[in-house]
């Protein structure tokens, strides 16, 4: 028998929330398998088993707080070869969804990793799975009430999170926020030229990496936007890592992993970073490293449709920009002729307490003139 303890997750986090259990009491698993999905104050993780066996306890109920250093659950470890058939990698509710479509799980091949089994999988093994499942026959029935009434729903996972980490954060920094925009053609160009060639490499290219590097070249002339207050408000701490953090919108809400020394990255690996972090954030499957240390964030609202914003500093970092969306405006070039120009939004929030305005807008200045004029940043790239 062997007793699985909930691992130090990092950051001074001594508990965390049960959100689901992925397995059942007498499943046999595989090593790697994830087996719980917990939520801390920072995030929401799934925790892997250590070894290949069959679950004999599981020590916690959906919803408990769960101790770190604590017996998670136990496993017998001398039944991997016991002749149980071996269950396919899927979640509770795709479980349920396969059930409901009348589909044996087992046999479906999984698209996630290790084979896991997806919504989409299911969906697609079922051709009448739609028609089953409307509302319509359930409405005629009269099993669905057609009259309006009002719900409360408690917040959980990372929506639970977010609330508490953004209310800490609006009520214990000091916000100021500065605006501009910023001439995008040269960029837009340079991303034209470079697609293809990135495509080749099954990386699709966007503006962000280009940014994420500008930034990074940026905060080498101005260290303050890459610090962060001490945990005693006491001290400026500054990070020699370059650790930025993009906003992800996923199906459980909005999530910051952050990509690791972007001072020591080519264009090329940051985007390649970000797609992963993309991938894996989609798929519940970030890891504890992948959500710990960022220094500052970018969150990009413009491929939604957003123009300005007010972003809130995710503490304990001083700094947070949020990009609008791209648009083709008429501007005055240097010889009075109105001209069509590609421009975005960026709005940046600092922590007043260590960032002034006129810091702000200088080093807002120095981005923006790499994304402005691109080509500055091949003296530096390594």
């Amino acid at each position: 028998m062997q007793e699985f303890i909930l691992p130090d997750i990092g950051e001074g986090i001594v508990e965390c929330e049960l959100l689901a259990w992925l397995v059942a009491e007498g499943d046999t698993i595989v090593e790697d398998q994830p087996v719980a999905e917990v939520m801390t104050d920072k995030a929401t993780v799934q925790i892997p088993a250590m070894y290949s066996g069959v679950i004999t306890k599981l020590h916690y109920q959906t919803g408990d707080i769960a101790k770190v250093h604590q017996p998670l659950f136990a496993m017998d470890i001398s039944m991997q070869s016991s002749g149980k058939q071996h269950k396919s990698l899927a979640s509770p509710a795709v479980r349920r969804l396969a059930k409901e479509s009348g589909i044996d799980i087992n046999v479906i091949k999984g698209s996630g990793n290790k084979g896991r089994v997806m919504k989409g999988d299911v969906t697609s093994n079922t051709l009448d799975f739609v028609t089953r499942n409307s509302l319509g026959p359930l409405k005629a029935a009269g099993q669905i009430s057609t009259e309006t009434s009002a719900e409360s729903t408690k917040m959980r996972g990372l929506q639970a999170a977010m609330a508490k980490h953004m209310a800490h954060a609006w009520a214990s920094i000091p916000h100021f926020t500065v605006s501009d925009e910023c001439t995008m053609d040269n960029l837009l160009a340079i991303k034209q030229t470079l697609s293809a060639q990135f495509a080749q490499a099954d990386i699709k290219l966007t503006l962000l990496p280009f940014m994420v590097k500008a930034l990074s070249l940026a905060m080498r002339e101005f260290p303050i936007i890459n610090a962060s207050v001490s945990q005693d408000g006491e001290a400026i701490e500054y990070h020699s890592s370059h650790n930025i953090g993009i906003a992800i919108d996923t199906p459980k809400g909005l999530i910051v992993p952050n990509i690791k020394d972007v001072q020591a990255l080519s264009i090329y690996k940051i985007a390649q970073r970000i797609q992963e972090l993309v991938k894996a954030a989609q798929h519940n499957q970030l890891s504890a490293e992948d959500l710990q240390g960022g220094t500052v964030t970018i969150s990009n609202i413009g491929p939604i449709g957003g123009i300005t914003a007010t972003p809130i500093i995710n503490h304990p970092q001083v700094a947070i920009v949020a990009l609008g969306k791209i648009q083709r405006l008429p501007r005055f070039n240097e010889q009075d002729e109105v001209v069509g120009v590609n421009i975005m939004n960026i709005n940046w929030s600092g922590d007043h307490r260590v960032i002034d305005g006129a810091t702000m807008v200088r080093f807002n200045n120095a981005w923006m003139q790499y994304l402005i004029q691109p080509v500055a940043m091949l003296t530096h790239l390594r």
